[in-house]
Formats: C-alpha cells, sequence, structure tokens
C-alpha cells in the first residue's frame, strides 16, 4: 500500500513539473505576441504620423493630443470590448 501511495505521489510531481512547464511556455509565447504587435504599433505610428525625428516624450504628449478624439470617434467596424 505504502509503495502505491509513492507512486502516486511521484505522478503528482511528475505532473506539477509539467504543469509549471506548460504555464511558462504558454506565459513565454503571450509574451511574445505582446511584444511583436507593441512593435507593429510603434512602426504604424512612426510611419502614419511621422514621428520619426521626435522623442519618446514628444509622442506621447501627440497622442495624449489625439486620444479622446481617436477614443471618440471609432468606426463601429473597429470598436472592440476588452474581453476580446
Amino acid at each position: 500500500m505504502s509503495n502505491q501511495i509513492n507512486k502516486i505521489d511521484e505522478q503528482i510531481k511528475k505532473l506539477e513539473r509539467e504543469k509549471k512547464i506548460y504555464e511558462h511556455t504558454l506565459s513565454k509565447s503571450n509574451r511574445k505576441k505582446r511584444t511583436h504587435r507593441l512593435i507593429q504599433i510603434g512602426a504604424l505610428s512612426e510611419k502614419y504620423f511621422d514621428l520619426y525625428h521626435n522623442d519618446l516624450d514628444e509622442i506621447e504628449k501627440i497622442f495624449h493630443q489625439f486620444a479622446n478624439y481617436i477614443k471618440g470617434n471609432k468606426l463601429d467596424k473597429h470598436k472592440r470590448d476588452k474581453n476580446d
């Protein structure tokens, strides 16, 4: 009986390690996707708003200046819930 319990304990530990590895892999994948998306957004912003020669502080001020306008005037087809 004790031998069976030890085997089950080992299986539990093995599954817990596999779970941690899977969660880490998933987290790493999500981080990579987010980083890629942010780089694309930055590149598009730089391109369409001609921000090549502005520093980060100036860019933030420009975005802040137009943020409410953009949020309030998005086309319905571009509006998304935060859960999407």
